[in-house]
């Protein structure tokens, strides 16, 4: 899982070739989501996060490590482990809308699968129901203009009602993409989303969101440089 901390200035300086350092991989190609139709954030079923881990009815763990599309259906890879140290040995699934497998001896039905997550239905157990969303003096994270405004290594936490925090990693142009981790305090959950552009769907804090612009800001200089500018990434609540 990626680790929120704090940022200094001596440590956090960007490279000065950021654009080469991380050349782009292509887009994804869609569709943004296969098998289940309902695209909502409460959709019934245990969601694993992309690049996220999600426990299972009766302890077992998988992470969601891969996405693969080809324009027409969706893929994603599954690995069985129980920490980040342990996903390089993990059993690996390549799996597809409405298939079953078995983690632990449970049995499973992929019941859909997203750029950003897989929801998977357990057979031997009820399934799960999201929690609601709170709303109106408890809603996390507060928008200003409609917007929800990540900068780079700012961490958004909260510390009540699932104890997220979100950070803006990295920004990068050519074309603009970011990577923003999502991490809570607790064992598990969280996501990754290594190559997010503008409008890509994610889901954070049981919500869809949007990338509705990325800047990139001027980060080929040192923070302390009168020019340095950093960047952000601007989501939008989806529905």
């Amino acid at each position: 899982m990626l680790l929120v901390t704090g940022c200094s200035t001596a440590d956090s300086a960007p490279s000065p070739d950021r654009t080469e350092a991380v050349p782009p991989p292509p887009p994804d190609k869609g569709p943004l989501c296969a098998g289940d139709k309902d695209g909502g954030p409460r959709l019934a079923g245990v969601h694993v996060l992309r690049g996220g881990k999600a426990r299972l009815p009766g302890g077992a763990a998988v992470w969601y490590t891969e996405a693969r599309s080809d324009g027409r259906s969706r893929q994603a890879v599954l690995v069985e482990a129980a920490t980040p140290a342990d996903r390089q040995d993990g059993r690996r699934r390549t799996v597809a809308p409405r298939d079953e497998l078995t983690v632990d001896g449970r049995r499973y039905t992929v019941r859909q699968i997203c750029s950003y997550r897989v929801v998977l239905t357990p057979r031997d157990a009820p399934v799960p129901t999201p929690a609601p969303v709170p709303s109106g003096e408890n809603a996390w994270p507060p928008l200003a203009g409609g917007r929800w405004r990540l900068r780079w290594h700012v961490p958004h936490s909260r510390y009540a009602g699932g104890n997220e925090s979100v950070v803006l990693y990295d920004v990068y142009d050519g074309p603009k993409r970011a990577h923003i981790g999502v991490t809570p305090n607790k064992v598990d959950g969280g996501a990754s989303y290594d190559d997010a552009r503008i409008g890509d769907t994610l889901e954070i804090a049981g919500r869809l969101w949007r990338v509705a612009e990325i800047g990139v800001g001027k980060m080929d200089v040192g923070e302390g440089d009168r020019e340095f500018r950093a960047g952000y990434v601007d989501l939008r609540p989806v529905g």
